[in-house]
C-alpha cells in the first residue's frame, strides 16, 4: 500500500572515526539510531532503516522498535546515497525523508518542517549561513529518485555523494536552517566521542546565505555533465560541472559548489588536462576551507 511519506534512517556506515558502534552508543539514555528513528516516526507515515546487511538490519530494527517498520539492505555501493536509492526502488511512497543515524539531537519538528517544504519541489534540504548544506537530511520526491536511477546511476557509480540527489533535482529548495530550528545543534552530527561531549553546530544562521533558496539552473549542467561522461567526452563533462559550480556560487552555496568542482577536476584529470584539474581542485579546496 502506498504511503505519502517514508522516513529512512541512514545506518549503513562503518564509523571509521568512532571507536565503537556509533549507532548503538547511548545519548541521554537512548541509542543514537533509536533517537533518530523516533524523530522520523513522528514526522512521516512509516520508517525504515538503511543497512549494509541483513544481520545489521535485524539488530538495529530490534533497537528501534516500535518506531521502525523494517529495514532495507542497500542495493548499491554508493555510500549513504544507497539508502535513498534503495528505498526509492523498493518502497511505494510519494516522498522520502532521510536522516543519518549519527544526528541524535534531531527533532521531529525540524524534520516535519523540512518535509512540508518539499511540496512543489523535486527535493529539499537545509542550508546554513556559511553555505553548508545538510546533504544527509533530505526530503525527496519519488520521481526525483526514479529519475536519478534511470539517468545518472551508471555515470555516477564511482563519483556519487549524498549531494547527488540535490544536484540532480530540477527544482531544488534549500531551506534556511533558521526556518527549521532555533537551535544550531539540532543537526549536529557525531563523528568522534568528543562530539558527544562537545557537539558542534553544522553552521551559523548568519552569513552569505540569508534566506531560503530555490535553485533550478544547476540540474541541467549536472545532467549534461553526466551525459558527456557516459559518451566519453571528459573535457565537456568537466566544463559542465564547472558551470554547475558557478550556479551554486552565485547563490552562496559553497558546499555544493565544492562538490561540483571536485567532479570537474576528476573529469579534467581523465581528459589529461593537468592545469585545469589543478585549478578546479584548488578552488574546491578553498571552498572547503570557507565552510570550516
Amino acid at each position: 500500500m502506498a504511503v505519502k511519506a517514508c522516513g529512512i534512517v541512514l545506518a549503513g556506515g562503518v564509523s571509521k572515526r568512532f571507536s565503537g558502534d556509533k549507532a548503538l552508543t547511548p545519548v541521554e539514555g537512548r541509542p543514537m539510531v533509536r533517537r533518530v528513528a523516533e524523530a522520523l516516526h513522528e514526522a512521516v507515515d512509516v520508517v525504515y532503516i538503511s543497512v549494509r546487511d541483513k544481520a545489521r538490519g535485524e539488530q538495529l530494527l530490534e533497537v528501534c522498535k516500535p518506531y521502525a517498520e523494517g529495514y532495507l539492505v542497500d542495493m548499491f555501493d554508493m555510500g549513504p546515497l544507497s539508502g535513498l536509492l534503495t528505498a526509492g526502488i523498493k518502497i511505494d511512497a510519494e516522498v522520502f525523508l532521510t536522516a543519518s543515524s549519527d544526528i541524535p539531537w534531531i527533532t521531529s519538528t525540524s524534520l516535519r518542517r523540512l518535509l512540508e517544504q518539499v511540496e512543489g519541489f523535486s527535493a529539499a534540504s537545509a542550508v546554513w549561513g556559511n553555505g553548508v548544506v545538510e546533504t544527509l537530511v533530505q526530503a525527496v520526491q519519488k520521481s526525483c529518485v526514479v529519475k536519478y536511477v534511470e539517468r545518472f546511476l551508471n555515470a555516477r557509480t564511482k563519483l556519487a555523494r549524498p549531494s547527488d540527489m540535490l544536484r540532480s533535482a530540477e527544482k531544488l529548495h534549500l531551506v534556511h536552517a533558521s526556518k527549521l530550528t532555533d537551535n544550531p545543534l539540532t543537526f549536529a552530527n557525531v563523528n568522534t566521542y568528543e562530539d558527544l561531549q562537545t557537539p558542534k553546530p553544522r553552521g551559523p544562521f548568519k552569513g552569505v546565505v540569508t534566506d531560503s533558496l530555490v535553485i533550478t539552473e544547476a540540474a541541467q549542467q549536472f545532467a549534461e555533465a553526466a551525459g558527456h561522461h557516459v559518451d566519453g567526452r571528459m573535457y565537456e563533462a568537466g566544463y559542465s560541472h564547472a558551470l554547475e559550480g558557478l550556479v551554486y556560487l552565485r547563490h552562496g552555496v559553497v558546499h555544493l559548489a565544492s562538490h561540483s568542482l571536485h567532479d570537474a577536476a576528476e573529469m579534467f584529470r581523465r581528459a589529461g588536462l593537468g592545469e585545469a584539474e589543478n585549478l578546479a581542485r584548488i578552488l574546491a579546496r578553498k571552498l572547503g576551507e570557507w565552510m570550516t
